[in-house]
């Protein structure tokens, strides 16, 4: 029963891997929008590097190496700011912009919220093994987001392969 139970637990694991990569994506619309509404930059290094400290951070509590997480948010950050520029190259109608409710510093939030649970899950999900290349091409199936291409996606899930737990 033990295998029955594992297997149930990385397809929960893979499951809400997808549903929070998407979400993730998605909600650089959010942030592209509030960019284009105070003229602010896409690039933004000092919060990128706050990000890699976050999850530098996470993953030894959850469990992971450290150094194993970074090019996973780096490829994560790297299409949210492809994401970004395509909407704004895209442009936002007035409406689009006037919907804008939550701050900046809001929207940021529930990214850093994600992030952690990203490494959360899938720490859990590697106490099993390692991820298989039928569960990654599962994730590519179920993962979906207006403006991220399959290349990008298929980077993430690549960069994901490498994450290890500690130990």
């Amino acid at each position: 029963s033990g295998s029955v139970f594992a297997g149930a637990s990385a397809s929960i694991c893979l499951n809400a891997l997808s549903l929070i990569l998407t979400e993730r994506m998605q909600i650089m619309r959010d942030v592209a929008a509030y960019k284009a509404k105070y003229g602010l930059p896409v690039e933004d290094l000092a919060r990128e590097e706050k990000v890699l400290s976050a999850a530098r951070n996470t993953a030894q509590e959850a469990g992971l190496e450290p150094q194993s997480v970074e090019s996973f948010i780096s490829a994560l950050m790297t299409a949210g700011k492809t994401i970004q520029y395509r909407y704004l190259a895209d442009g936002f109608a007035p409406a689009d912009l006037s919907v804008t409710q939550r701050d900046l510093e809001g929207i940021r939030q529930r990214i850093n919220e994600l992030d952690k649970h990203l490494l959360m899950t899938i720490s859990q999900r590697l106490r099993t093994g390692q991820l298989s290349y039928s569960e990654r091409a599962w994730l590519a199936e179920r993962t979906a987001s207006p403006n991220l291409t399959v290349a990008e996606k298929d980077n993430l899930l690549d960069t994901m392969r490498y994450i290890q737990r500690a130990g």
